[in-house]
């Protein structure tokens, strides 16, 4: 009993929508924050090295599990669901008990053993590799005509979407006031064009076809409190908080 009682302070997992917790017990071991590699190169004639960039990887989170099952003969039932429920063929939301509020990009790695695990026999591992090794946090979204502060949230630079309903002309632009960064739309537009821009894929539209961009164009992030300006019009901003 007293084992039951402490894997239930750690039991609430969502995966892709699924609530694992509906059918597992669950302890997770994971890290304070992804794998950091730094980049070093040796300097002729210098003793040590030169740093030269830092990274964070992906890396493996492990979740250790026991069937909520008291029968074994309810044990196939059961990891049937489960393995239903953590089946994807790309990575999808997993929401961790501790940080409801965030989720990482996770998928399924490796052996699960699910045949195995009932509350008589010791855990089963299940991993899930994390390829982005950021979290994702709350969407945000603000309306906009001429200037706007944008108060980002999270501890990362985020990327916006914009939809924008510009004024009639031959271009159009949005600006990081901070940073003196901008997207240019560059061919004709009237008050019905509808633009679109993503700026963590750099892909830009005009009424659904492939917009024409100023060369100088630089898909730019935005963070802390940042400034934005379009030159006419209105805009539709979103975004996702990103977390370490």
């Amino acid at each position: 009993m007293e084992r039951k009682r402490k894997r239930n302070q750690s039991d609430s997992i969502v995966f892709n929508g699924h609530n694992l917790s509906s059918l597992v017990f669950c302890k997770i071991h994971r890290p304070i924050m992804a794998s950091v590699k730094p980049t070093f190169e040796e300097v002729p004639g210098r003793h040590g090295e030169l740093f030269k960039s830092v990274k964070r990887e992906g890396y493996d989170l492990t979740v250790d599990m026991w069937l909520r099952t008291e029968h074994r003969r309810d044990v196939a039932e059961v990891r049937h669901k489960l393995a239903a429920m953590l089946w994807t063929d790309e990575p999808a939301p997993l929401y961790l008990p501790d940080d409801p509020t965030r989720y990482l990009m996770a998928i399924v790695s490796g052996i699960t053993d699910l045949g195995e695990i009932t509350d008589d026999c010791p855990a089963a591992s299940v991993t899930f590799h994390i390829g982005d090794p950021d979290y994702h946090g709350q969407s945000r979204r603000i309306e906009m005509a001429g200037s706007a502060a944008v108060s980002v949230g999270g501890t990362l630079p985020a990327y916006i979407k914009v939809t924008a309903k510009p004024s009639a002309g031959n271009a159009w632009r949005i600006t990081n006031t901070d940073t003196g960064e901008f997207v240019e739309i560059v061919q004709p537009l009237t008050t019905s064009s509808t633009i679109r821009l993503d700026f963590s894929t750099e892909h830009a539209t005009v009424n659904g076809s492939v917009a024409s961009l100023n060369i100088m164009s630089d898909f730019f992030e935005v963070k802390d409190r940042a400034h934005l300006k379009i030159s006419g019009g209105t805009a539709i901003i979103e975004w996702e908080e990103r977390w370490l």
